[in-house]
């Protein structure tokens, strides 16, 4: 099954991220995103594939999503009502993963980085390449460590 421009041109915005924090975990997956094996469904070339069978907030409307994958980016997404129904494409995901309907929140990064002073002093003595260090400061290390 050939998908439209529109379905193509949707795979700019939806993550792994967005769609779990969309619809959550899935209940199943098949393949992997490292996994050099191609696989086909539809017409869809992937090499992971998320189930989705019971979902409750579904931006379509629906209980059963399948999202395909290739490696990290989106490949398109297949939805239907029920065990009995036809899979069909779907395009309300994407627009549901678009920054205006965001569900992640957004993130204050007030936080100004860190000048480096230059006066970092190491707390211990290192005898030679094989030790690590880290004694406790003005005492000498046991025994045991020699």
């Amino acid at each position: 099954m050939p998908f439209s421009g529109e379905l193509r041109r949707m795979s700019t915005r939806v993550t792994r991220n967005t769609v779990v924090a969309t619809l959550g975990t899935p209940d199943r997956t098949a393949g992997s995103l490292n996994s050099p094996v191609q696989l086909e469904e539809f017409g869809i070339h992937y090499n992971e594939k998320w189930t989705y069978e019971h979902l409750v907030s579904d931006p379509a409307g629906v209980p059963q999503r399948t999202i395909y994958w290739q490696r990290y980016d989106f490949v398109a997404t297949m939805v239907r009502g029920g065990a009995n129904e036809e899979w069909r494409p779907d395009t309300k995901l994407a627009e549901a993963t678009e920054p205006e309907n965001d569900r992640l929140a957004p993130i204050e990064d007030h936080h100004e980085p860190i000048k480096p002073s230059g006066l970092y002093a190491a707390v211990s003595e290192v005898k030679d390449s094989t030790d690590l260090g880290g004694y406790i400061m003005g005492q000498k290390p046991s025994r045991a460590m020699d």
